[in-house]
Order: C-alpha cells, then structure tokens, then sequence
C-alpha cells in the first residue's frame, strides 16, 4: 500500500474538519473528508482508508494523518501551490 501525509484543517465556516494533502503531481493541496460514516473523526497518527482522485498521477492508497496543522501560509496566493514555506517545513 502506498502512502501520503495529510494534514487536519478545521473550517470554521461550516464547523467541520477536512484533510489537506499534498500532491506532488500537482504542485497543490487535494481536500478530502476527515471521516467516513464508520469512523467519522481522525487523529494524528491514524491511518485512512482514502484514496486519491487526482487525474495527474498521485497513485496512493491511504492517507496518513501527521500532528503538524495545516497551516494556509503553506499556499501561494491565488491558485493554491506549495508556497517556499512548506517547501523548507517539509525539508527540515
């Protein structure tokens, strides 16, 4: 099974928490759902059994959530690339 890193991000809009993951492919973030109707919340450390959408290639099979919060500095302004801080969080 080939896992990725994901990353809990409440929306204090609608109240509900989501998944930021990032896709190399991409250059961006993917969201998916922080449940399912079995187990409807995640912790860090937990295993996902979520799958990848993206149309570019990210071939991975399960999400695993880190205790790092996604943090919205890690985006470019306007179209939601890795901006250089998540770049140098990722490397250290």
């Amino acid at each position: 099974m080939t896992t990725t890193i994901g990353y809990l991000s409440p929306d204090p809009t609608h109240g509900g928490v989501s998944l930021a993951v990032p896709c190399e492919p991409c250059r961006a973030f993917h969201w998916h759902g922080a449940g399912t109707i079995d187990r409807p919340f995640y912790a860090p450390g937990d295993l996902t059994d979520r799958v990848s959408h993206c149309p570019n290639g990210n071939e991975y099979s399960a999400i695993r959530i880190v205790e790092q919060p996604y943090r919205r500095t890690w985006l470019t302004p306007g179209r939601g690339r890795f901006s250089a801080e998540y770049r140098r969080d990722v490397q250290r």
